[in-house]
């Protein structure tokens, strides 16, 4: 979502937009998501479901609800599907996640409550016309079910492209061959050849499901021209993962 595009926006949500429950057969689990208009207008709110795949070197897709066999849908309601808020309201969405008795596999299931504001939101384009955009978000649901496990991350697809003629940008692709999500960062330390570390650099957190992969990307800006070794590990708070990159900057 463009920064200009959350500058118009008068739906915000407050509290995140991924939230995690432990989840058990016959207990039912309540959750909520805290929606603020900022604008002084009403704002009328749209609320339903959607599945989210994300397979490796596919990227992101969002499918019909409950189409997935780890959908959290067929467990999530909500209160409401439709709310108008009045100018400057903040209003509570409660959501409940309702398992049935019967076992289920253990492992993470998920389902995105889509919250989208009904009323499209006018851009004035430098040539003078207006696109109309529709502010959605899309609010990770997850709940973990069973003795949650560490997943084991591999390294897929490592690679450097070239962002411009003076940036380097190191691509890598995570997988996550566990049954559990798993938020997962990516710290690239860079040698000399005297073996002396010069850089450390982080890339943004992510979230990858299980069966699925993660995108990141580290800048190699402010590096001198030469030749570095380089070990990339991926951290997801319980175990670390790592790979060896030959890294050339020339």
């Amino acid at each position: 979502m463009s920064k200009s595009l959350l500058a118009s926006s008068a739906i915000v949500i407050l509290n995140g937009l991924t939230h995690t429950h432990t989840i058990v057969g016959g207990q039912k689990i309540t959750g909520k998501i805290q929606i603020r208009n900022e604008s002084n207008k009403p704002a009328r709110v749209l609320v339903y479901k959607q599945d989210l795949i994300s397979k490796c070197g596919m990227g992101n897709n969002y499918v019909d609800s409950a189409s997935l066999p780890y959908s959290l849908s067929p467990y999530l309601k909500t209160a409401v599907d439709e709310k108008l808020l009045a100018g400057n309201e903040e209003y509570v969405l409660y959501y409940n996640i309702e398992v049935p008795t019967a076992t289920l596999k253990d492992g993470s299931y998920w389902s995105l409550l889509m919250v989208e504001a009904a009323d499209p939101v006018k851009e004035q384009q430098p040539n003078g016309m207006n696109i109309n955009s529709v502010v959605r978000y899309a609010v990770q649901i997850i709940g973990d079910y069973g003795q949650v496990d560490s997943p084991k991350l591999t390294f897929e697809d490592i690679k450097i492209t070239n962002a411009n003629d003076s940036l380097k940008v190191l691509n890598m692709r995570i997988k996550n061959d566990g049954l559990y999500t798993t938020s997962t960062k990516v710290i690239l330390e860079l040698y000399n050849p005297s073996g002396e570390k010069v850089k450390v650099i982080e890339a943004i957190r992510r979230r990858i499901y299980p069966a699925s992969c993660g995108e990141f990307e580290i800048a190699l800006n402010q590096l001198p021209k030469g030749k570095y070794d380089g070990i990339l590990i991926a951290d997801n708070s319980k175990d670390l993962f790592g790979a060896n990159v030959s890294i050339e900057i020339d």
